[in-house]
């Protein structure tokens, strides 16, 4: 019995609704396969795919280091040998999320949040 396989791939012209829709998405993906970029710190399995400007490959070996997304992946072979590890077993999907749980906790995923409440700090203090 074939295994039941989906990808949905979302593009678009315009950098506003492709990050609205990638913000919504991210909850429910099993992994996110994207060029290195501000993706690279989403706390969602990643596969970064070869990228646009030489700056991005620091997010590409951040992602690594942090062990939810995986080094920059320039040629389509090697992003099809992670995809094929990833259909064949759980294990590179279960510890990518075992690092996302551990990360959160130490809230690496937390940038956002506590720019703000810098923010709205800084903003009592005038």
């Amino acid at each position: 019995k074939p295994k039941p396989n989906s990808i949905t791939l979302f593009a678009f012209k315009d950098y506003f609704p492709a990050v609205a829709t990638t913000d919504l998405l991210c909850r429910v993906a099993d992994a996110l396969c994207c060029k290195p970029s501000e993706l690279a710190f989403y706390p969602v399995p990643k596969l970064m795919i070869r990228r646009v400007g030489d700056h991005e490959a620091y997010s590409a070996l951040r992602a690594s280091e942090l062990g939810d997304g995986t080094l920059e992946l320039r040629e389509v072979e090697d992003a099809m040998a992670y995809i094929n590890l990833m259909d064949d077993s759980p294990d590179l999907l279960t510890q990518m999320n075992e690092c996302i749980k551990t990360n959160n906790k130490a809230g690496l995923y937390s940038g956002c949040k506590k720019a703000v409440e810098l923010a709205v700090e800084l903003g009592k203090q005038h």
